[in-house]
């Protein structure tokens, strides 16, 4: 008599990852076709408690629950029965290791499967809309100046020019500090004191090259 027992493994950032996305607010919700076991399994590992798991769902079941959600859905999937939730969730991750189908259907894909990047990419795009919203109101503030000096009559045509070109290098020196290696983007600190410095030396990890 012979007993065998299958199971996936647990990407060891897992736990770290949901516990930041916990401590940012973020409402994580455990969706598998596993048994209901199994599922709860991981899920006492990665830290998520018992109401936030469901299992044994099939794809349409993963399709309903993130169609019938109120609130902004990402979705984080590999296999191709995760397909039709990847497509209909506002932004869909796949993983490079996963089906070839579910990356086609995703908005984007972790190539190496590392989950730290997950936290990048969701920093990064707040940071992104701060700047954007930062550049919007230096520009309106700027516009506002100039109409009020030019009913004031103390404005002139190359006072004009200059505030012009000087509002579009302002604009566009602000929006730099999301480059590569600049201070902001090299910084990944969520709130609730889970922090990870973007080491050069470290690219493997959590490199933004590797975020497709």
């Amino acid at each position: 008599i012979g007993l065998f027992c299958v199971t996936d493994i647990v990407r060891p950032e897992s736990k770290d990852v949901i516990e930041a996305l916990l401590r940012d607010g973020v409402d994580v919700q455990m969706l598998t076709g596993d048994s209901e076991g199994a599922a709860l399994s991981v899920a006492q590992q990665v830290g998520l408690s018992k109401d936030a798991v469901h299992a044994k769902l099939l794809p349409e079941d993963k399709l309903d629950f993130v169609q019938n959600s109120k609130s902004t859905v990402l979705f984080c999937g590999d296999g191709v029965n995760d397909a039709p939730a990847l497509a209909a969730a506002d932004v869909g991750v796949s993983m490079g290791e996963g089906a070839s189908f579910a990356m086609e259907m995703s908005d984007m894909t972790l190539m190496d499967c590392n989950l730290h990047k997950l936290l990048y990419a969701k920093k990064m795009g707040s940071q992104v809309l701060k700047t954007i919203r930062e550049n919007i109101f230096i520009s309106l503030a700027c516009k506002v100046v100039v109409v009020v000096l030019t009913f004031l009559g103390s404005m002139t045509l190359m006072y004009a020019v200059a505030s012009d070109v000087g509002v579009m290098l302002l604009v566009t020196l602000n929006g730099m500090k999301l480059l590569p290696g600049s201070s902001e983007a090299m910084v990944l600190q969520p709130r609730g004191g889970y922090s990870e410095v973007l080491q050069d030396d470290d690219a493997e990890k959590i490199q933004a090259d590797d975020i497709a």
